[in-house]
Protein backbone atom coordinates (compact mmCIF):
# COMPACT_ATOMS: atom_id res chain seq x y z
CA UNK A 1 0.00 0.00 0.00
CA UNK A 2 1.40 3.41 -0.82
CA UNK A 3 1.01 6.53 0.96
CA UNK A 4 -0.73 9.43 -0.18
CA UNK A 5 0.67 10.36 -3.38
CA UNK A 6 2.00 14.02 -4.90
CA UNK A 7 -0.66 15.56 -6.74
CA UNK A 8 0.83 15.37 -10.48
CA UNK A 9 -1.36 18.17 -12.12
CA UNK A 10 0.71 20.83 -10.45
CA UNK A 11 4.38 21.11 -11.56
CA UNK A 12 7.08 22.47 -8.86
CA UNK A 13 7.14 25.92 -9.77
CA UNK A 14 11.10 26.44 -9.73
CA UNK A 15 10.40 30.26 -8.02
CA UNK A 16 9.16 28.77 -4.97
CA UNK A 17 11.14 25.56 -4.92
CA UNK A 18 12.70 25.17 -1.50
CA UNK A 19 15.69 22.90 -1.99
CA UNK A 20 17.90 25.62 -2.89
CA UNK A 21 21.59 24.68 -3.54
CA UNK A 22 24.82 26.47 -1.31
CA UNK A 23 25.75 28.56 -3.94
CA UNK A 24 29.20 27.44 -4.50
CA UNK A 25 31.06 28.46 -7.45
CA UNK A 26 29.43 30.90 -9.96
CA UNK A 27 30.41 30.01 -13.76
CA UNK A 28 31.03 33.98 -13.87
CA UNK A 29 33.78 33.89 -11.59
CA UNK A 30 35.64 30.47 -13.19
CA UNK A 31 37.79 30.41 -15.61
CA UNK A 32 37.23 27.67 -18.29
CA UNK A 33 39.80 25.83 -19.94
CA UNK A 34 39.15 23.48 -22.79
CA UNK A 35 42.85 21.65 -22.85
CA UNK A 36 44.65 19.24 -25.41
CA UNK A 37 46.22 15.79 -25.40
CA UNK A 38 48.71 17.05 -23.07
CA UNK A 39 46.66 18.64 -20.41
CA UNK A 40 47.28 17.11 -17.34
CA UNK A 41 43.97 16.83 -14.86
CA UNK A 42 44.80 17.69 -11.21
CA UNK A 43 42.10 15.47 -9.12
CA UNK A 44 38.82 13.78 -10.87
CA UNK A 45 36.45 13.02 -8.36
CA UNK A 46 34.22 9.87 -9.61
CA UNK A 47 30.85 9.76 -7.88
CA UNK A 48 27.86 8.13 -10.27
CA UNK A 49 25.07 6.91 -9.05
CA UNK A 50 25.71 5.58 -5.85
CA UNK A 51 27.81 7.98 -4.18
CA UNK A 52 26.84 8.70 -0.70
CA UNK A 53 24.80 5.74 -0.32
CA UNK A 54 25.19 3.26 2.36
CA UNK A 55 25.02 -0.87 1.52
CA UNK A 56 22.06 -0.80 3.40
CA UNK A 57 20.87 2.23 1.25
CA UNK A 58 21.88 0.69 -1.94
CA UNK A 59 20.13 -2.79 -1.35
CA UNK A 60 16.49 -0.69 -0.77
CA UNK A 61 17.04 0.82 -3.79
CA UNK A 62 17.45 -2.82 -5.35
CA UNK A 63 14.45 -3.83 -3.83
CA UNK A 64 12.32 -0.75 -4.91
CA UNK A 65 13.50 -1.29 -8.53
CA UNK A 66 14.86 -4.42 -8.72
CA UNK A 67 17.55 -6.31 -10.86
CA UNK A 68 17.03 -6.52 -14.72
CA UNK A 69 19.51 -7.28 -17.95
CA UNK A 70 21.45 -10.00 -18.42
CA UNK A 71 24.57 -11.37 -15.96
CA UNK A 72 26.82 -9.60 -18.70
CA UNK A 73 25.33 -6.26 -18.68
CA UNK A 74 23.31 -6.20 -15.96
CA UNK A 75 20.75 -2.47 -15.36
CA UNK A 76 19.46 -1.36 -11.93
CA UNK A 77 19.84 1.90 -10.03
CA UNK A 78 23.19 0.95 -8.85
CA UNK A 79 24.50 0.92 -13.05
CA UNK A 80 25.36 3.31 -14.73
CA UNK A 81 22.58 3.44 -17.32
CA UNK A 82 23.63 5.48 -20.84
CA UNK A 83 20.91 5.76 -23.45
CA UNK A 84 21.66 8.48 -25.49
CA UNK A 85 21.77 8.44 -29.36
CA UNK A 86 25.57 7.80 -30.60
CA UNK A 87 24.62 9.72 -33.75
CA UNK A 88 26.14 12.74 -34.21
CA UNK A 89 24.20 14.37 -36.65
CA UNK A 90 20.93 14.02 -33.75
CA UNK A 91 23.34 16.50 -31.73
CA UNK A 92 23.72 18.86 -34.82
CA UNK A 93 20.43 19.06 -35.50
CA UNK A 94 19.04 19.62 -32.02
CA UNK A 95 21.41 22.66 -32.02
CA UNK A 96 20.62 23.77 -35.15
CA UNK A 97 16.55 23.83 -34.74
CA UNK A 98 17.07 24.77 -31.11
CA UNK A 99 19.17 28.16 -32.33
CA UNK A 100 22.27 27.38 -30.38
CA UNK A 101 26.07 27.89 -31.99
CA UNK A 102 27.45 24.81 -32.98
CA UNK A 103 30.23 23.28 -30.99
CA UNK A 104 33.60 23.09 -32.63
CA UNK A 105 33.06 19.22 -33.23
CA UNK A 106 29.03 19.70 -34.34
CA UNK A 107 30.43 22.06 -37.09
CA UNK A 108 32.69 19.57 -38.24
CA UNK A 109 29.88 17.68 -38.50
CA UNK A 110 27.41 19.71 -40.17
CA UNK A 111 30.45 19.95 -42.90
CA UNK A 112 31.37 16.10 -42.88
CA UNK A 113 30.06 13.86 -45.67
CA UNK A 114 30.20 11.13 -43.54
CA UNK A 115 28.39 12.99 -40.42
CA UNK A 116 31.26 12.47 -37.93
CA UNK A 117 33.45 14.64 -36.10
CA UNK A 118 37.02 13.26 -35.76
CA UNK A 119 38.33 12.91 -31.72
CA UNK A 120 34.89 13.90 -30.64
CA UNK A 121 32.16 12.35 -28.00
CA UNK A 122 28.91 12.83 -27.08
CA UNK A 123 29.35 14.95 -23.58
CA UNK A 124 26.42 15.65 -21.06
CA UNK A 125 26.23 19.21 -19.56
CA UNK A 126 24.80 18.24 -16.27
CA UNK A 127 26.51 14.28 -15.92
CA UNK A 128 24.69 11.92 -16.08
CA UNK A 129 25.96 10.39 -13.24
CA UNK A 130 24.28 13.25 -11.31
CA UNK A 131 21.23 12.88 -12.47
CA UNK A 132 21.02 8.71 -11.41
CA UNK A 133 23.09 9.85 -8.03
CA UNK A 134 19.85 12.37 -7.52
CA UNK A 135 17.00 10.01 -8.49
CA UNK A 136 18.42 7.75 -5.98
CA UNK A 137 18.75 9.38 -3.12
CA UNK A 138 15.19 11.52 -3.87
CA UNK A 139 13.78 7.70 -4.38
CA UNK A 140 14.72 7.26 -0.74
CA UNK A 141 13.56 9.81 0.71
CA UNK A 142 10.01 9.58 -1.11
CA UNK A 143 10.28 6.35 0.40
CA UNK A 144 10.70 7.19 3.91
CA UNK A 145 8.15 9.94 3.63
CA UNK A 146 5.57 7.37 2.50
CA UNK A 147 6.38 5.75 5.83
CA UNK A 148 6.40 8.45 7.81
CA UNK A 149 2.53 9.19 6.56
CA UNK A 150 1.79 5.76 6.60
CA UNK A 151 2.96 5.92 10.59
CA UNK A 152 1.09 8.72 11.15
CA UNK A 153 -2.00 7.68 9.84
CA UNK A 154 -2.16 4.67 12.02
CA UNK A 155 -1.75 6.87 14.80
CA UNK A 156 -4.06 9.31 14.09
CA UNK A 157 -6.59 6.60 13.60
CA UNK A 158 -6.33 5.81 17.78
CA UNK A 159 -4.63 9.02 19.44
CA UNK A 160 -6.88 11.00 21.54
CA UNK A 161 -4.46 12.45 23.72
CA UNK A 162 -3.71 15.83 22.03
CA UNK A 163 0.08 15.60 22.64
CA UNK A 164 -0.47 12.66 20.46
CA UNK A 165 -2.53 14.00 17.92
CA UNK A 166 -0.70 16.67 17.51
CA UNK A 167 2.84 14.56 17.23
CA UNK A 168 1.63 12.56 14.45
CA UNK A 169 0.12 15.41 12.51
CA UNK A 170 3.84 16.55 12.91
CA UNK A 171 4.93 13.88 11.36
CA UNK A 172 2.00 13.54 8.74
CA UNK A 173 3.38 16.76 7.69
CA UNK A 174 6.77 15.96 7.61
CA UNK A 175 5.83 12.65 5.36
CA UNK A 176 4.00 14.21 3.03
CA UNK A 177 7.03 17.30 2.70
CA UNK A 178 9.74 14.13 1.92
CA UNK A 179 7.56 12.82 -0.96
CA UNK A 180 7.02 16.22 -2.70
CA UNK A 181 10.92 16.69 -2.60
CA UNK A 182 11.74 14.06 -3.43
CA UNK A 183 9.66 14.68 -6.94
CA UNK A 184 10.23 17.57 -6.73
CA UNK A 185 14.41 17.70 -6.96
CA UNK A 186 13.84 15.64 -9.83
CA UNK A 187 11.42 17.19 -11.49
CA UNK A 188 13.06 20.69 -11.06
CA UNK A 189 16.00 18.92 -13.38
CA UNK A 190 13.73 17.28 -16.00
CA UNK A 191 11.87 20.66 -16.66
CA UNK A 192 14.88 22.49 -16.86
CA UNK A 193 16.90 20.10 -19.48
CA UNK A 194 13.40 19.75 -21.66
CA UNK A 195 13.39 23.34 -21.85
CA UNK A 196 16.65 23.57 -23.70
CA UNK A 197 14.50 21.51 -26.76
CA UNK A 198 12.66 24.64 -27.43
CA UNK A 199 12.93 25.21 -30.70
CA UNK A 200 14.04 21.71 -32.22
CA UNK A 201 10.67 20.25 -30.53
CA UNK A 202 7.35 22.69 -30.63
CA UNK A 203 6.51 24.53 -27.33
CA UNK A 204 3.38 21.91 -26.68
CA UNK A 205 5.97 19.28 -27.33
CA UNK A 206 8.28 20.09 -24.82
CA UNK A 207 5.23 20.53 -22.41
CA UNK A 208 3.91 17.19 -23.11
CA UNK A 209 7.59 15.63 -22.51
CA UNK A 210 7.54 17.56 -19.50
CA UNK A 211 4.26 16.69 -18.00
CA UNK A 212 5.29 12.84 -19.36
CA UNK A 213 8.36 13.75 -16.56
CA UNK A 214 6.51 14.49 -13.74
CA UNK A 215 4.06 11.27 -13.99
CA UNK A 216 7.14 9.24 -14.63
CA UNK A 217 8.60 10.15 -11.67
CA UNK A 218 5.64 9.95 -9.91
CA UNK A 219 5.51 5.96 -11.69
CA UNK A 220 9.28 5.33 -10.79
CA UNK A 221 8.84 6.35 -6.87
CA UNK A 222 5.14 4.42 -6.22
CA UNK A 223 4.36 2.26 -9.10
CA UNK A 224 3.40 -1.17 -7.86
CA UNK A 225 5.81 -3.54 -9.05
CA UNK A 226 9.34 -3.53 -10.28
CA UNK A 227 9.35 -3.77 -13.77
CA UNK A 228 6.98 -0.55 -13.67
CA UNK A 229 9.12 0.93 -11.23
CA UNK A 230 12.24 0.59 -13.06
CA UNK A 231 10.96 1.08 -17.01
CA UNK A 232 9.60 4.75 -15.52
CA UNK A 233 13.23 5.46 -13.73
CA UNK A 234 14.94 4.63 -17.10
CA UNK A 235 12.26 6.48 -18.97
CA UNK A 236 12.69 9.90 -17.12
CA UNK A 237 16.49 10.09 -17.58
CA UNK A 238 16.47 8.99 -20.94
CA UNK A 239 14.21 11.93 -21.86
CA UNK A 240 16.21 14.42 -19.73
CA UNK A 241 19.61 13.70 -18.18
CA UNK A 242 19.84 11.79 -21.57
CA UNK A 243 18.45 13.82 -24.27
CA UNK A 244 19.60 16.87 -26.62
CA UNK A 245 18.65 19.39 -24.11
CA UNK A 246 21.33 18.10 -22.04
CA UNK A 247 23.98 16.53 -24.45
CA UNK A 248 26.07 18.04 -27.01
CA UNK A 249 29.34 16.89 -28.91
CA UNK A 250 32.67 17.99 -27.53
CA UNK A 251 36.12 17.03 -27.73
CA UNK A 252 36.48 13.18 -27.03
CA UNK A 253 39.81 13.34 -24.92
CA UNK A 254 38.57 16.18 -22.38
CA UNK A 255 35.58 14.55 -22.03
CA UNK A 256 37.77 11.11 -20.75
CA UNK A 257 39.21 13.76 -18.47
CA UNK A 258 36.31 15.60 -16.38
CA UNK A 259 34.41 13.68 -14.45
CA UNK A 260 32.78 15.83 -11.72
CA UNK A 261 28.91 16.83 -12.25
CA UNK A 262 29.27 20.05 -14.32
CA UNK A 263 30.76 19.94 -17.66
CA UNK A 264 30.12 23.81 -18.89
CA UNK A 265 29.97 24.35 -22.65
CA UNK A 266 31.85 27.57 -23.73
CA UNK A 267 31.39 30.31 -26.42
CA UNK A 268 33.68 31.01 -28.58
CA UNK A 269 35.55 33.18 -26.37
CA UNK A 270 35.92 30.70 -23.82
CA UNK A 271 32.89 32.16 -21.40
CA UNK A 272 30.46 29.83 -20.67
CA UNK A 273 27.27 29.86 -22.83
CA UNK A 274 23.50 30.74 -22.64
CA UNK A 275 22.76 27.38 -21.71
CA UNK A 276 25.54 26.90 -19.89
CA UNK A 277 24.12 29.28 -17.62
CA UNK A 278 20.70 27.95 -17.62
CA UNK A 279 21.41 24.34 -16.67
CA UNK A 280 23.89 25.70 -14.04
CA UNK A 281 21.12 27.87 -12.56
CA UNK A 282 18.89 24.60 -12.30
CA UNK A 283 21.89 22.40 -10.94
CA UNK A 284 22.14 24.81 -8.17
CA UNK A 285 18.45 25.10 -7.27
CA UNK A 286 17.74 21.83 -7.25
CA UNK A 287 21.25 19.96 -6.27
CA UNK A 288 22.15 18.76 -3.38
CA UNK A 289 24.29 20.72 -1.35
CA UNK A 290 26.51 17.50 -1.19
CA UNK A 291 26.90 17.79 -4.92
CA UNK A 292 27.44 21.43 -5.38
CA UNK A 293 31.20 21.63 -3.30
CA UNK A 294 33.43 22.62 -6.06
CA UNK A 295 35.62 19.47 -6.35
CA UNK A 296 32.20 18.03 -7.14
CA UNK A 297 31.28 20.77 -9.70
CA UNK A 298 34.29 20.79 -11.97
CA UNK A 299 37.17 18.70 -13.01
CA UNK A 300 40.51 21.12 -12.93
CA UNK A 301 43.78 21.02 -14.91
CA UNK A 302 47.20 21.26 -12.40
CA UNK A 303 46.96 24.86 -12.99
CA UNK A 304 43.84 25.30 -11.65
CA UNK A 305 41.67 25.80 -14.34
CA UNK A 306 38.30 24.17 -14.71
CA UNK A 307 38.00 22.32 -17.41
CA UNK A 308 35.34 22.09 -20.20
CA UNK A 309 35.34 19.58 -22.87
CA UNK A 310 33.20 22.21 -25.60
CA UNK A 311 33.19 25.12 -27.43
CA UNK A 312 31.41 26.84 -30.17
CA UNK A 313 32.91 27.11 -33.13
CA UNK A 314 33.98 30.98 -34.22
CA UNK A 315 31.43 33.16 -36.46
CA UNK A 316 32.22 33.34 -39.90
CA UNK A 317 34.89 36.38 -40.14
CA UNK A 318 36.23 35.81 -36.35
CA UNK A 319 39.94 36.29 -36.45
CA UNK A 320 40.47 35.63 -33.38
CA UNK A 321 43.35 32.35 -32.94
CA UNK A 322 41.27 29.38 -31.46
CA UNK A 323 42.37 27.79 -28.46
CA UNK A 324 44.81 25.07 -27.95
CA UNK A 325 42.02 22.62 -28.35
CA UNK A 326 42.89 19.72 -29.90
CA UNK A 327 40.25 18.39 -32.40
CA UNK A 328 41.95 15.73 -34.49
CA UNK A 329 44.74 13.61 -32.85
CA UNK A 330 45.33 10.58 -34.95
CA UNK A 331 45.47 8.83 -32.13
CA UNK A 332 43.22 10.30 -29.75
CA UNK A 333 40.58 9.66 -32.95
CA UNK A 334 41.20 5.78 -33.04
CA UNK A 335 40.59 5.99 -28.90
CA UNK A 336 37.34 3.74 -27.96
CA UNK A 337 34.92 6.63 -26.82
CA UNK A 338 34.65 7.06 -23.27
CA UNK A 339 31.70 8.32 -21.42
CA UNK A 340 32.34 10.40 -18.14
CA UNK A 341 31.00 9.25 -14.85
Amino acid sequence: MMGPAVPPARPVDERQATMRGIGGPKLNQTQFKVGNNSTKVGEQVKYGPTADLSEKQKQKLLQHYGQHGTEKTPQNALERLTQYSDSHTTYTKAAKASGRPLTEQESLVAGSAKNKAPASSINHVIASGTGQNVFNHETLQFKQGVKNTHAATQKLATATDPADVAQAQKQLRKGLAQQAAGVGRVQGYSRATLAERKGELTPAQVQTKQNAAMKGTLTAMQGPDQATRFGAYKGVLKDTFDAPGNLRLGNRTQNTKISTGFDTPLDAQGKPTERAERLFQAHQNYGPDRLLTEERLFTKNDKGEAMSSSKEAAKAGDKRKADDTDLASSSSSKTKKKRKA
